[in-house]
């Protein structure tokens, strides 16, 4: 009886140990999934920007994102190909104990049935019985009988329970080295084409060092841009705060503003969906290092979407319309004011909407082309009152 609890406990540990692999394979695989839709995501960007001969900062930033999310898959599938490697070794050694089991079980089997040849059991059980010197000797024996064939059916199961758990085990190890065999032939497909996006990153990075002084000047002329976008929102956003104040007299005043201050924005911080259904963020807000150039730091008020061509860009929130400009390197804005929030969307080439207009969350604004290197880009802001925030805070993970 001992041994039979011993065993099931041997099964069961045998069982969970399998599931808990097989957790963690779930987990890389979703893993893998994630991360091969991104190389598919910037795949497409990298093939928009091949259509145009000159390799640009937005070729060089969709390659780096790809390199970074092409290593990350590589290393993904040499997990795998460990944890297959501890799982072959796991069910060999799973495999071993249940032989040594399976042999100890038929060697007890086979003493008893020695045994109850000697005795005279197997052959004839009525000769047995008939042959006992009384009544209690009879029932002694009518027992010994009994249990004799619950233990020796017991031991036959357990046996061949064991059998077929060496069979499937074994079956396991095949399909786990086939898998194996798969995942190793997977990875170096992709060393391959890493190889390639890093050869192709590095060329890119060489002509961009090349033409550092022209990308100086370049820079120097978006940051010109940048600054008059900057002016240009200030102005609009003063004098939306302006009318507003305007419009707050007396006892009605604090009513309204208390009405514009509570139009729920606010509680939407990390809820906002991106103001594109497609795309990618290749322009982060804040001040960063120029990924070629030393010593320059490039600001950004807001963050940039690389999407495909003709895309629609969508109200991020329900609000008023309260400016429609051009501005030189941005094309045509719009600001949108949200209570005291003020979303900004340039480098649209069709406007749809008009200033004064109420707008609803999701409502189309305008179409955005693609650019001379090939892309289309989203700049997207978001101000409180004369103060920039971070967009990325507030979108929807």
């Amino acid at each position: 009886m001992k041994k039979s609890i011993d065993l099931f406990i041997l099964f069961l540990l045998l069982f969970t140990a399998g599931d808990i692999v097989g957790q963690s394979r779930k987990e890389l695989e979703k893993q893998r999934m994630q991360i091969i839709k991104d190389i598919e995501k910037t795949s497409k960007a990298l093939e928009n920007t091949k259509k145009n001969k000159e390799k640009n900062l937005t070729q060089l930033k969709a390659l780096e994102q790809q390199v970074g999310s092409r290593k990350k898959l590589i290393n993904n599938l040499q997990s795998e190909v460990k944890l297959n490697e501890k799982l072959i070794t796991q069910n060999e050694s799973r495999i071993e104990t249940l032989r040594r089991k399976h042999m100890e079980l038929k060697s007890q089997y086979n003493n008893i049935l020695r045994k109850s040849y000697l005795n005279k059991i197997s052959n004839s059980k009525w000769s047995y019985l008939l042959s006992s010197a009384n009544l209690n000797n009879l029932v002694i024996r009518w027992r010994y009988i009994h249990q004799f064939d619950q233990y020796t059916t017991q031991k036959l199961e357990e046996i061949q329970t064991i059998s077929g758990e060496i069979k499937i085990k074994n079956e396991e190890i095949l399909k786990t080295k086939e898998d194996n065999l798969n995942t190793l032939q997977e990875t170096s497909k992709n060393m391959v084409i890493l190889e390639k996006e890093q050869k192709d990153k590095d060329a890119i990075v060489k002509k961009l060092s090349k033409e550092e002084e022209k990308l100086k000047i370049s820079l120097k002329k978006r940051e010109r841009e940048r600054e008059n976008l900057n002016a240009a929102i200030e102005k609009i956003i003063v004098a939306a705060l302006a009318k507003a104040r305007d419009k707050e007299k007396g006892d009605v005043a604090v009513v309204k503003k208390k009405e514009i201050d509570n139009s729920g924005f606010s509680k939407n911080q990390g809820a906002l969906n991106w103001p594109v259904s497609k795309g990618k963020i290749t322009g982060r807000f804040g001040t960063h290092a120029h990924p070629t150039i030393k010593n320059i730091q490039i600001s950004n008020n807001g963050v940039d979407f690389t999407l495909p061509s003709g895309d629609a860009v969508e109200c991020v929130f329900d609000g008023e319309v309260v400016g429609v400009t051009n501005i030189p390197g941005f094309k045509n804005m719009v600001i949108i004011r949200h209570g005291s929030y003020y979303s900004v969307y340039s480098k649209l080439d069709q406007v749809n909407i008009s200033k004064g207009q109420k707008i609803k969350m999701g409502q189309k604004i305008g179409n955005i082309l693609a650019g001379e290197d090939g892309n289309a880009e989203l700049h997207f802001e978001l101000w409180k009152d004369k103060s920039k925030l971070d967009p990325q805070k507030w979108f929807n993970k």
